[in-house]
């Protein structure tokens, strides 16, 4: 995976947060990683058991203080990199849109019947945290982003990191709606949602996307179980 994404990046640049094992994350031959020991990340339902990205946004955040980075790409494993001059791709964007966040399949949807906003309206909690801490004139705006594959300025993300989770919510509801409340411009990548999806594996796609204009792909589970299985057999 590493190696991958070293075709559009210096490894220097890129951190590591691992959620997995603490015997594989001392396996992990990058300096710059840190552990994730979060029972909010280790969810199996996870919109039911509000998966959360706060710890990792924290730990990011805290990480940086001292270095000069101006954004953050945050992505999941399985989203895999096709553009070699993906940063500036992204760059270039954000700087069209005037926006402080981009992501994947953003939808604004209060008032709707989107899952993830039922099941989050029907607790009190939910909205009455919006309208004690909006900066916005309407405190019942709520979005749903895919997270991974997001790009952030860093004062965007160090705020978003700062606040935590007062409110427990499932991640994707989080991350953009408290981002839109504390001030800051969120925006979408409409040409780039076909290539984001949260079921189908994209793993034997690769070309046929970066024909078709693709960044990055997600999911892309299988590239890493297909590269483990290539080695293992060459040793």
């Amino acid at each position: 995976m590493l190696a991958w994404w070293a075709h559009c990046v210096s490894l220097d640049d890129v951190l590591l947060a691992f959620g997995g094992s603490e015997q594989d994350f001392r396996g992990v031959g990058l300096a710059q990683k840190f552990f994730v020991n979060d029972p909010r990340l280790r969810t199996k339902d996870h919109q039911r058991e509000m998966q959360s990205y706060s710890a990792v946004f924290r730990e990011a955040s805290a990480w940086m203080r001292g270095r000069d980075f101006t954004h953050v790409h945050f992505c999941e494993y399985d989203h895999v990199p096709l553009a070699q001059d993906l940063n500036a791709l992204q760059r270039a964007r954000m700087a069209s849109e005037n926006a402080d966040a981009i992501g994947c399949r953003l939808l604004r949807v209060d008032c709707t019947n989107h899952p993830h906003f039922l099941y989050h309206a029907a607790k009190s909690a939910f909205m009455a945290f919006w309208k004690s801490m909006t900066r916005r004139d309407n405190p019942g705006v709520v979005l749903s982003m895919f997270v991974t594959g997001s790009v952030w300025t860093r004062r965007t993300f160090d705020a978003v990191a700062a606040i935590g989770d007062p409110c427990p919510a499932y991640l994707e509801i989080w991350m953009p709606t408290l981002a839109h409340h504390l001030g800051f411009r969120v925006r979408g990548l409409p040409d780039q949602d076909s290539f984001v999806d949260n079921l189908r594996d994209m793993s034997a796609n690769v070309e046929e996307a970066r024909r078709a204009g693709a960044w990055a792909i997600h999911p892309a589970k299988n590239m890493w179980a297909s590269a483990e299985g290539s080695r293992a057999r060459t040793a």
